[in-house]
């Protein structure tokens, strides 16, 4: 379905439960809870209830089916080092997540290693220059607000109708929106970038573009730059193996097990830390230089004014577009005030 083929299947479905809401839903809630429908959508298929008999995202082909169009496979970075752990010749090096990251499907490591000895660790340092972008809060909305860069107006929220009534509860939406449009040439824009937070981090892959930012909601930001450091080895060779999770408490007593201590053999260890990968070696034996990650990663905003349909597969739209009214209906049962104002309206106007 189209995004205007998602609002027209949205109306029907309404006006089949209660045709007094057919007409005071505004186009931008309709979008609002289409997105929670699709969010919920998503959860729910990646991880079942407790009641379901489903196990996880691979158990079935009509799970992989329905979140097909949102799978990235074989997404691979550098592990960057991190603090010496209070174990001896142990090493914590970190993996983060892509911006757009979701849920995790699958993972590996390829490490550095010598099987017939030990190898030499070294480390090299990556830079990268970034504009971190505070957006402050707004006593009013966020309407009238633009981004300059480089004497570029390259966001304009005159050109989306739905800024006009965002206010400071709506910055989330507001930043996801900007994201999903927002280009400029030499620069690529994340909501996350490593271990960096911002409301937007602009990061520069080309020399010499100035970034200004301004509006009536004015603007903040910070250029600098950031260095990272990662692993590589001399004497050694390389190897894919898989890795072994363990929750972040148990990783100490693992880990001071011979039997099941980090290892070639047996696989690196790994805990999820702050959105992150965090892998456990032995310098002297082994560095783990990069991991791969299989992920389902976060699907745009659909939204009637940028044209943006649902992203998931064709066949998933008519339950998102339910659940999308059964969400409506439950926030009307709560707040049934505006229904009634709406009813009196219509009959002062008779």
């Amino acid at each position: 379905m189209t995004v205007q083929d998602l609002h027209i299947a949205l109306d029907l479905e309404l006006n089949k439960v209660n045709s007094n809401l057919y007409d005071i839903i505004l186009s931008q809630e309709k979008d609002y809870f289409l997105n929670r429908a699709q969010e919920r959508f998503i959860k729910q298929r990646y991880v079942p209830s407790p009641t379901s008999k489903e196990k996880g995202f691979e158990m079935t082909q009509k799970r992989i089916d329905d979140l097909r169009n949102l799978l990235i496979p074989n997404y691979y970075d550098k592990v960057y080092q991190l603090d010496s752990l209070d174990f001896d010749y142990t090493t914590k090096g970190r993996f983060y997540f892509p911006d757009n990251y979701m849920f995790l499907t699958s993972n590996r490591s390829k490490i550095y290693y010598n099987e017939c000895g030990s190898i030499t660790q070294n480390t090299n340092v990556e830079y990268f220059n970034v504009a971190l972008v505070s957006i402050p809060d707004t006593e009013t909305t966020y309407e009238n607000f633009s981004i300059v860069i480089d004497d570029v107006i390259v966001f304009d929220s005159t050109l989306y109708p739905e800024i006009a009534d965002y206010t400071n509860e709506d910055k989330s939406t507001l930043i996801e929106l900007i994201l999903n449009v927002l280009t400029a040439t030499g620069w690529k824009f994340y909501s996350s970038f490593k271990n960096e937070v911002a409301d937007l981090i602009g990061v520069k892959t080309t020399e010499g573009i100035i970034v200004t930012l301004l509006g009536e909601a004015e603007v903040t930001y910070e250029t600098e730059l950031l260095s990272y450091t990662y692993f590589t080895g001399s004497g050694g060779k390389d190897l894919v193996v898989p890795n072994r999770f363990v929750q972040q408490d148990d990783v100490y007593i693992v880990q001071q097990d011979p039997f099941n201590k980090t290892s070639v053999l047996d696989g690196p260890l790994c805990i999820i830390h702050n959105n992150n990968i965090d892998v456990f070696f032995e310098p002297l034996n082994f560095i783990v230089k990069e991991i791969a990650i299989s992920y389902i990663r976060k699907p745009k905003l659909i939204s009637l004014s940028q044209n943006q349909t649902c992203e998931l597969a064709d066949h998933t739209h008519a339950e998102i577009v339910r659940d999308a009214v059964n969400l409506l209906l439950e926030n009307f049962e709560a707040n049934p005030q505006r229904l009634q104002t709406s009813n009196a309206v219509e009959q002062t106007n008779e």
